[in-house]
């Protein structure tokens, strides 16, 4: 079980399971109902797809020599702590359950969440192995921007209304930036080992100055989006508390190199928890004052 946590990164799968609960939370605050049947099936195949991504990932980089240095976490293949085949089989287990969880959410949303369900699926593998390989071509912060953003919360949004608004879309945005500031870090900390083994992540393409500016866009992006929930009230400036945080991880991305970046992946992890948080008591508060009947004196 120790090797299977570790293989599964879960400080990474909170950019999984986050981005549709708050597009829960923004669907109750527009609609004032709840949908939480298919949350728990956004959630739970959104967990399933990462896990299956990590497990794959871990396999993959291995064979491919991006391991062979490490300065991040422990690699349970890179290791040797357990064999490819079974790595493998907890991948192929989880495709398998995300599958499950997808086919009631393709019945509700129909073809297109046919198409992106089989697109995800197969980048479970396809993000590091395969002929498509993102992560080796400079396209993983793209694809997380993506799929943690546009697909999750958009895609999520609409399960529960049947329908889509500009706010969801500006929701993906903001969450879609959070996740990427994952990956960014971790290809600034392996920036230089990832030369070495042909990694053309976005971060061996630019230089580490140019990396950090860009990193530092998806940590303050959200801030800068915040005006278009004014209608949240006032209330929405408490969000700006999540800033505590983004200063924080901004010093430790300018600051560290190497295995110091570490540092930045786990408040990575506090800053999307503490802005969520915010942003979600912000829209549960109104919809509450929204609800509460107004007499006339």
């Amino acid at each position: 079980m120790k090797n299977f946590i570790l293989a599964a990164r879960p400080k990474t799968l909170l950019a999984g399971v986050i981005p549709p609960c708050v597009a829960h939370v923004y669907f109750m605050f527009t609609h004032k109902e709840s949908e939480p049947v298919y949350l728990l099936l956004c959630v739970l195949g959104a967990l399933f797809i990462q896990l299956a991504t990590n497990f794959f990932n871990d396999v993959i980089d291995h064979e491919k020599g991006a391991d062979a240095v490490r300065v991040g976490p422990t690699r349970v293949s890179a290791s040797g702590l357990v064999d490819l085949k079974t790595v493998r089989r907890w991948a192929k287990t989880c495709v398998v359950l995300g599958m499950l969880c997808g086919i009631p959410l393709i019945v509700r949303g129909g073809l297109p969440f046919l198409v992106l369900g089989l697109l995800s699926l197969y980048l479970t593998y396809g993000y590091t192995g395969g002929k498509a390989s993102l992560a080796y071509r400079g396209l993983g912060e793209l694809f997380v921007f993506l799929f943690f953003g546009l697909f999750s919360v958009v895609g999520a949004y609409y399960l529960f209304a049947l329908e889509v608004n500009a706010g969801a879309f500006i929701l993906a945005s903001m969450f879609g930036c959070l996740a990427t500031t994952f990956i960014c870090i971790n290809n600034l900390r392996d920036r230089d080992q990832d030369k070495v083994v042909g990694k053309m992540t976005l971060a061996t393409k630019y230089s580490v100055s140019d990396y950090r500016r860009f990193i530092l866009l998806t940590i303050f992006q959200p801030y800068a989006l915040l005006f278009f929930f004014n209608t949240a009230g006032p209330l929405i400036l408490v969000c700006y508390l999540g800033l505590i945080p983004a200063v924080r991880l901004a010093k430790i991305v300018y600051q560290e190199t190497g295995s110091g970046l570490n540092l930045g992946l786990k408040f990575s992890g506090i800053h999307l928890v503490v802005f969520s948080l915010l942003l979600s008591f912000t829209f549960i508060y109104e919809s509450l004052l929204q609800s509460v009947p107004t007499h006339a004196p």
